[in-house]
């Protein structure tokens, strides 16, 4: 005769293999559910970090455009000033050419009314050279 604590038994056993597999079912569940948080919440934390990366490199930028910006303006002052300071030596350099060769003339001018013979002679003399170093 069967044994009416064994039939008990296969349904225990039974049962808990049933609640075990529910519970196997939940867990997993569970860990989905887990698995899914954690996605959205490493997606919004990568979201978060690369708008801050962002916003750090538009800024690094615009500093780098106003520090560009500021050093031209730098550099343009210096060349003015510089190009304004060869100016004014130009000008005088020019002057005084200008005004020697207006003394030098003068002098060439009243030197010829002087002696005019010495100045032909002396035409003469420096336009034979030249002659000869130019036939050459």
């Amino acid at each position: 005769m069967p044994d009416p604590n064994s039939e008990e038994k296969t349904d225990v056993t039974q049962s808990k293999l049933e609640s075990s597999a529910e519970h196997a079912k939940q867990a997993l569940s569970a860990a989905s559910e887990a698995s899914k948080a954690v996605s959205d919440t490493v997606k919004k934390q990568a979201q978060s970090v690369y708008e801050t990366s962002r916003e750090h490199l538009t800024a690094a930028a615009r500093d780098v455009s106003d520090a560009a910006a500021a050093k031209y303006q730098e550099l343009r002052g210096q060349a003015k000033t510089t190009a304004g300071d060869y100016k004014v030596r130009a000008e005088s350099a020019f002057s005084d050419a200008s005004t020697k060769a207006q003394n030098f003339r003068s002098d060439a001018e009243a030197y010829i009314r002087t002696f005019p013979m010495k100045a032909v002679g002396i035409a003469l003399a420096v336009g034979f050279v030249l002659g000869v170093i130019f036939r050459r």
